[in-house]
């Protein structure tokens, strides 16, 4: 049985892929940072009016990702920042006059980042759910859904195919944890096996238990496994895009409403100019485009 479930978190084409893998293989580092310088040319001065003056005086934001999450948030050659919702998020924050500087937290440190103001903004995917609904900011800006990493060759018909067996999880991922749980309770109401979960710390973590055959699937993005079945061929792919579709995005601090609604208009203004569909189409990934950015209350649960 295919499962779709809205409520979620937290939580490519490659050219060079084997280059990319191996810059970001380092995901276990907390101090590397990147700034994107802001190309004054890229300003709109009529967004840019919209951002806080005590932020728009000071120019530069403080970002957090885990860099471990290719095609979304890696390092590329030389541990610079790269990604699409780097991308992303760094042509909107030009249009705003601003600049990200980027450091390295793990993703289940973002929302507490987030709360304590250690960063300003959240470069991973995080959707809305009741755990993080008016804790922080949230701003959608694509659709996502999930799918099941596993060896190469297995393949399964629903995801009940899963019940009874070790299950991987991202730690802090509320929206793996909710696929997961409803998995479980079809298993039960099937009268079949629970599944046992585990918890890895990042992607390359869940991905090398596969390989090491400590677990038989682990769930995550769908673009981010794509990218790690073409790298890898010992890795396969199954239920691909047919768990949890959703709206996605970043987070900001929750008292960054008025920074958060001018991101969304920058976003808005990405949309309508093209430039968000030429970066989604960089990544090979043009299926995620939306036709408006929301934040909030607008967004689905």
């Amino acid at each position: 049985m295919k499962r779709l479930i809205r409520n979620t978190v937290t939580v490519g084409a490659v050219a060079s892929l084997a280059l990319l893998m191996g810059a970001c293989g380092n995901s276990s580092a907390t101090g590397t940072s990147g700034t994107t310088p802001n190309a004054s040319s890229s300003v709109d001065q009529n967004l840019a009016k919209l951002v806080p003056d005590d932020i728009r005086s000071k120019g530069t934001l403080a970002g957090g990702a885990s860099f471990d999450t290719q095609p979304m948030n890696f390092y590329a050659q030389g541990n610079k920042p790269d990604g699409v919702i780097i991308d992303l998020l760094d042509a909107a924050a030009g249009k705003l006059g601003l600049s990200i500087k980027w450091s390295q937290i793990p993703y289940s440190g973002l929302v507490p980042a987030l709360q304590s103001k250690r960063v300003d903004i959240a470069g991973a995917q995080i959707s809305k759910t009741p755990e993080n609904n008016g804790v922080v900011n949230l701003l959608a800006f694509s659709n996502a859904s999930s799918s099941l990493l596993v060896p190469a060759g297995k393949t399964y018909a629903s995801d009940t195919d899963a019940c009874g067996t070790r299950f991987g999880l991202t730690t802090g991922s509320t929206v793996n944890k909710n696929i997961a749980d409803s998995i479980n309770k079809e298993c039960k109401d099937a009268g079949k096996p629970e599944l046992q979960y585990l918890y890895f710390p990042s992607f390359n973590a869940g991905s090398d238990a596969i390989k090491a055959g400590r677990i038989d699937s682990f769930l995550n993005s769908t673009p981010q496994i794509q990218v790690a079945v073409k790298a890898d061929k010992s890795l396969g792919s199954t239920l691909v895009g047919k768990l949890a579709s959703r709206e996605t995005g970043v987070a900001l601090p929750k008292e960054y409403t008025q920074l958060t609604q001018a991101f969304q208009s920058a976003f808005n203004a990405m949309i309508a100019d093209g430039s968000y569909k030429k970066i989604l189409d960089k990544w090979d990934l043009g299926t995620m485009a939306v036709d408006k950015a929301e934040i909030n209350d607008q967004i689905s649960m």
